[in-house]
């Protein structure tokens, strides 16, 4: 007996670790989840405009639809495109205060042709200088200079681009340079190169950089005159160039004798935002790029996951709510009511929410399932109540001067429910605790039953059994 005693405390535990406080998660959070969704031979898809380029490739990062692909794993050489996984690493490892030397070698050990002058042996610049010329001016002695200041060798620093490629999902990429200068064994695909660059602007510093207009620099150690002024190399990011685009929020250039055109480009309209990479292109790479954001924005339409449901999972004390922001992808010719979604239990993600149209799978979303009472919406109840009981418009509270406003917990506090119940005990109503103390009561109940059946039948067997030996004796 004293086994089921032991059981049963087990079985308390977790009941009680099941019922985490309000607002937290029973799934552990997870990082960006970049899985592509490719359904474009599943359903009616708008045509696609013709491009130069010999591969291409164009995600929505909000649902994971790949809107456009042309020989996107076709091996490729990314030129100067690298130096966006460079930056990304440089980001992630290192301090925009920290000092990079420029050896010999980052100076040197340049090919012919990929020089830039104005950078001297001994050299001193910091990171965020060092960042400003990497992805504005593209110089391949910065990327060569911050390689060895991370990992004290290009072939070491390659490692630690190829380890975060793979992460990236990145599974046809070998970096073998921080630069992207002509090596046959330094090469991707454009499939790789659009989930490195989601990789890279969910990184708000990497965005700022890599959508600088120009960089000038003052005097430093060797040029103590400074440095010239230099404009991104990216046109659409350009004002007054004949390719500037609005929605171009940042980008990176490339070109070599054997990579050709290389470009690739984040923009975002509305609730859509996209990366687009050209890999073996022409000298039109900025037009085939326009040609394919126009197609993404004008043909396609996403809804956010809320938008869908109608809420954030709804109201209560049991809510879903997705890791992230999530949404889906459809054309503009798409029947929205066809569109729903299922929950399904996955390995590696835990609980995720299935999108489907019809029996087309659109996207799947990890969630977390929430226990306790949807704050958000308690506050957007008071302030509704606050805003009618005013008698104000909505168009009248925000022309209106903002009155002086008590702090938000005296706001809280003075429209909290009133009595026992609603009391807080170390940060739990008396009503939530009561509600867990409940659930434990009727687990531990149901798991009591089920023992006192075993045992019982076990006990009824032994005396069958016994009774017939007895039998079997006379």
């Amino acid at each position: 007996m004293r086994r089921y005693h032991n059981i049963g405390l087990l079985w308390l535990l977790a009941v009680i670790l099941l019922f985490v406080p309000c607002d937290r998660a029973m799934a552990g959070t997870g990082g960006a989840d970049h899985t592509t969704y490719d359904y474009q031979d599943k359903m009616d898809w708008p045509e696609a405009p013709e491009i130069s380029a010999a591969s291409a490739y164009m995600i929505e990062l909000n649902s994971g639809a790949v809107l456009y692909n042309k020989n996107g794993d076709a091996k490729s050489f990314p030129a100067s495109t690298t130096k966006i996984m460079t930056a990304l690493l440089a980001l992630e490892n290192c301090s925009l205060d920290e000092e990079v030397t420029f050896s010999h070698n980052a100076i040197y050990d340049i090919e012919e042709g990929g020089h830039h002058w104005e950078f001297e042996e001994g050299e001193v610049l910091t990171v965020d200088e060092c960042l400003q010329f990497l992805l504005c001016e593209s110089v391949n002695e910065v990327g060569y200079a911050l390689a060895e200041h991370m990992a004290g060798s290009i072939s070491d620093f390659a490692e630690m681009m190829n380890a975060r490629a793979a992460e990236l999902g990145a599974t046809g990429t070998h970096f073998n340079n921080p630069h992207g200068l002509n090596d046959e064994d330094h090469y991707t695909t454009a499939r790789d190169m659009a989930l490195i660059l989601w990789g890279c602007v969910q990184n708000e510093k990497f965005v700022h950089y890599c959508s600088l207009p120009s960089v000038s620099l003052a005097g430093h150690v060797i040029r103590t005159e400074g440095f010239s002024t230099y404009t991104n190399h990216h046109l659409m990011l350009r004002e007054g160039s004949d390719y500037y685009d609005p929605d171009v929020v940042c980008g990176k250039t490339g070109y070599t004798s054997i990579a050709g055109n290389t470009l690739v480009t984040y923009a975002s309209r509305g609730d859509m935002d996209v990366v687009c990479v050209l890999m073996q292109g022409l000298s039109d790479r900025f037009d085939d790029t326009r040609k394919l954001l126009d197609y993404a924005f004008d043909n396609f339409t996403v809804q956010s996951s809320a938008d869908l449901t109608g809420s954030d999972g709804g109201n209560g004390y049991l809510r879903l709510r997705d890791k992230g922001e999530t949404g889906v992808c459809l054309p503009n010719s798409a029947d929205w009511s066809k569109v729903s979604f299922s929950l399904k239990a996955d390995e590696t993600s835990g609980l995720v929410r299935v999108w489907n149209y019809g029996d087309v799978t659109l996207q799947k979303a990890p969630v977390e399932l929430l226990i306790g009472p949807d704050k958000a919406s308690e506050e957007e109840a008071v302030s509704g109540e606050e805003g009618d009981a005013s008698g104000e418009t909505a168009e009248e509270t925000e022309s209106a001067a903002p009155a002086p406003t008590k702090p938000f917990v005296e706001e809280k506090a003075a429209e909290a429910p009133e009595g026992f119940l609603y009391k807080e005990i170390l940060g739990w109503r008396v009503l939530e605790i009561a509600a867990i103390f409940g659930f434990a009561v009727l687990f531990m109940t149901a798991f009591v039953l089920i023992i006192v059946l075993i045992r019982v039948r076990h006990q009824r067997k032994r005396e069958r059994r016994r009774a017939s030996y007895m039998d079997d004796e006379e």
